[in-house]
């Protein structure tokens, strides 16, 4: 089926209002290889927009590509070991987690010593990287001994930031189909189009992603991550 241009405007527009601006996505390959990345968001994500979750990430990336140039493949050891460079939690938010940003009172809060836990308690269970935690996920009993660890020093009570640390490293069944079919159907919602209710979401999901100069398959991943961080995940798009 032909996705026509009025569709592929209508969810490029959505996905620019939601997701920002493709060109400062952290690519899947870069949280999948680092746990670290994965539980910054994971933790930052709660109650925060997508966009303020994202940034502490950046933050962190530049912060530790300034002291260590290269891809940045820090496990919950590494990260833990930034907190003792800086001295405290506190301080970690200050000189990491806003790496070279003017303060600003209506800067969204960090969560450093929630972080700082989550990475502490990980280590802990021997959880240092991605490979670690996936592997943990195959067995029952240790998914959810680390399950409860997460809950515990997440400073979370629901299942939200776990299931967003599962999907960040790729983690067997974390994906969300229905969730990207209801992104792009929201996003179509009002067209006049016949075909607009009828067109594949990943037909569509394709096509926008092609207009966006990102592959389909990172378009879905931003897609999933918004969706983590909202309370109500499709809020019309003016």
């Amino acid at each position: 089926m032909t996705v026509s241009e009025k569709q592929i405007h209508k969810v490029v527009d959505a996905c620019r209002t939601r997701l920002g601006d493709p060109a400062g996505w952290v690519s899947p390959d870069a949280y999948r290889r680092s746990l670290a990345l994965c539980i910054i968001e994971s933790v930052q994500a709660a109650g925060a927009r997508f966009a303020d979750a994202g940034s502490v990430v950046d933050r962190y990336l530049a912060y530790r590509r300034a002291h260590d140039p290269g891809p940045v493949t820090d496990g919950a050891r590494t990260l833990l070991s930034t907190f003792e460079q800086v001295g405290s939690a506190d301080q970690w938010a200050g000189k990491i987690g806003n790496y070279k940003r003017r303060y600003s009172e209506s800067a969204a809060p960090l969560r450093a010593r929630e972080i700082q836990r989550a990475a502490e308690r990980l280590h802990a269970l021997h959880i240092d990287s991605v490979a670690d935690l996936v592997d943990a996920t195959h067995d029952s009993h240790t998914a959810s001994e680390v399950r409860t660890a997460w809950h515990e020093s997440s400073g979370t009570h629901d299942n939200t930031t776990w299931l967003h640390l599962l999907l960040l490293a790729g983690a067997a069944n974390a994906d969300d189909t229905a969730a990207v079919e209801e992104f792009v159907r929201e996003a179509l919602t009002g067209s006049s189009e016949p075909s607009a209710a009828s067109a594949p979401a990943s037909e569509v999901l394709a096509a926008a992603a092609e207009e966006l100069g990102v592959t389909p398959a990172a378009l879905e991943y931003a897609v999933l991550r918004w969706r983590c961080t909202c309370d109500e995940h499709f809020l019309p798009v003016a």
